[in-house]
């Protein structure tokens, strides 16, 4: 279950602004439909952020980050995610573990996918991020950059973007 009543009262403006409310309901068969379809399996945390979020976009309220530019919106829509896709998520499913599920695109248009457990990654142009360990986590990433990004997984001869710090 998705803990609105946890996220920073900037974000909870930025969503209402963007035309989110507590009571906010979409029928979510428009995207899971077509994805699953395409080989996608929408798990209960996908299915709530859909119903809550789908079609809506979250422009940031902070652009710069401590290690990336933030210039983008958070767009909640599967399709543009994860569309055609599906080898991405099976990509990341075999690095990461976990089952994956589009949301959104994100910064620089990258595919953001949810895992079953919690997880949400962004993924394009080679690289992986993290953008949080749950749901919320990333939805403050991505509107307020409160944090680093990190850089999961990058294809072989890619360097990881931002750089991944030493362990």
């Amino acid at each position: 279950m998705i803990r609105f009543d946890s996220l920073h009262p900037d974000v909870l403006e930025a969503l209402g602004n963007s035309g989110w409310s507590a009571q906010r309901r979409v029928d979510i068969s428009q995207w899971v439909v077509p994805l699953e379809a395409e080989g996608y399996r929408v798990h209960p945390l996908a299915s709530e952020v859909l119903a809550s979020l789908g079609g809506i976009s979250v422009p940031p309220l902070n652009e710069a980050g401590p290690n990336f530019s933030n210039g983008d919106p958070f767009n909640f829509d599967p399709l543009a995610a994860g569309a055609g896709q599906r080898g991405m998520a099976v990509e990341a499913e075999d690095i990461l573990g976990g089952s994956y599920f589009p949301v959104g695109e994100w910064l620089s248009y990258s595919s953001v996918f949810v895992e079953a457990q919690g997880r949400v990654i962004a993924m394009g142009m080679g690289w992986i991020w993290e953008l949080g360990a749950t749901f919320e986590e990333a939805l403050e990433l991505a509107i307020l950059a409160e944090r680093p990004l990190r850089c999961l997984y990058s294809d072989p001869g890619l360097d990881p973007w931002p750089a991944m710090p030493s362990d």
